[in-house]
């Protein structure tokens, strides 16, 4: 009767406060609106433990529920309190489920007596914790009876136990609601929830897997005073996750920016390992002959280059400039610098190049006083 209804306003109303200072901790990790169009059949079929059912024709219009109540009797991991509750509901004996499965039919009437708009959202809590919920505004547009019950649920499109059985279309979650107004044009502004710890224990981890399920608003009920209950509302929709409600455009976006990356990367490494083989190579080192005479080696690469200048920063001057001169692509030449004086100051030797379709480059060698040198020698002379 509808007297739980009253229980369910009593406990949304004790929990609202607590609700609210949990919501600042909560981010909307996905959502999308529920659909303005009503499926319109919905089919549950209750499965054998042989995983047998009748067969039937499937149309694009038709939301399926699959029903499996045999974990306890088959060791399978899946949910089966609200299949033993769903088939307890239709007074079928699970002899009968067995023998060769259950189907039950509804057509959703034709004559619209509801009005529904809303929300669905997969809610990132702490700990990295997800669940759903419904922001839904449901309006009669008639008195309803006192029966009149709401059912959300949540299937997995293609599910697999622990022993490989495979189903599409199981249900893993169902919640009923009754916390809505069902008098003609009185609209009811609701936040229903599929809970975190409902979903663990119906084996959903909207964490590591976030595709891959959908949901049904499904409305059973009557006009007020009547018995009977027919399928009033049915909503059917994919969950909504990050991918799936992207636009073509941005679906694309990260790779084409990844492919954009990749190019640049690549023209990056090939500009520097081509330049690594045209660059000449240019060493220095002083000369065992005397402290003031250094020894340059010079190593073109894969073109032709041309020293057009030297010059040599203070105190160093040179006695006799290096000569000017063009290098062909891979020829090594040692050359000899002569000093007017050597000092105990670093040495700072510039060249001014020409690399043939590179244009100007500048060279720079940086060799150690060489008094520095000699007193390396005298120390590994004197430890020998």
């Amino acid at each position: 009767m509808r007297g739980r209804w009253w229980s369910a306003l009593l406990l949304a109303a004790m929990l609202t406060p607590v609700l609210s200072s949990a919501a600042s901790t909560w981010s909307i990790h996905a959502h999308a609106p529920v659909p303005d169009e009503d499926a319109e059949v919905l089919r549950e079929t209750f499965l054998s433990a042989d995983m047998e059912a009748p067969s039937r024709p499937s149309k694009s219009a038709t939301v399926d529920w699959v029903w499996w109540s045999w974990s306890e009797s088959t060791g399978s991991d899946w949910p089966n309190d609200d299949a033993i509750y769903r088939q307890q509901h239709f007074n079928l004996s699970s002899s009968t489920v067995n023998a060769t499965g259950h189907q039950v039919e509804h057509r959703r009437i034709t004559t619209d007596l509801v009005d529904m708009s809303g929300r669905v959202n997969v809610v990132a809590a702490e700990d990295n914790v997800r669940f759903v919920t419904f922001e839904l505004d449901i309006t009669p547009g008639v008195n309803l009876s006192d029966q009149t019950l709401l059912y959300l649920v949540l299937t997995e499109d293609r599910a697999r136990d622990v022993h490989h059985r495979q189903i599409d279309h199981l249900v893993r979650e169902l919640r009923p609601e009754v916390a809505f107004s069902l008098k003609a044009d009185n609209t009811t502004s609701m936040t229903a929830m599929l809970a975190a710890d409902h979903l663990a224990a119906a084996g959903v981890d909207l964490t590591d897997q976030n595709t891959g399920w959908s949901y049904t608003i499904a409305l059973f009920g009557g006009r007020e005073g009547s018995e009977t209950s027919e399928l009033l509302l049915l909503k059917h929709d994919r969950l909504p996750a990050p991918t799936l409600h992207l636009t073509a455009a941005q679906k694309w976006l990260p790779l084409t920016i990844t492919a954009f990356a990749l190019v640049a990367m690549v023209s990056i490494v090939a500009a520097s390992s081509k330049r690594e083989r045209t660059v000449p190579v240019l060493k220095a080192r002083w000369t065992d002959i005397d402290r003031s005479i250094m020894t340059l080696t010079l190593e073109a690469g894969e073109v032709p280059f041309t020293v057009t200048q030297w010059s040599v920063q203070p105190p160093w001057s040179f006695r006799g400039r290096p000569p000017a001169r063009r290098f062909e692509a891979g020829e090594h030449v040692d050359v000899l610098v002569r000093f007017k004086s050597s000092h105990d100051a670093e040495c700072h030797l510039e060249s001014s190049i020409e690399i043939e379709d590179f244009g100007a480059w500048r060279q720079h060698v940086w060799l150690s006083s060489p008094f520095q040198r000699l007193e390396l020698d005298l120390e590994s002379s004197e430890t020998e």
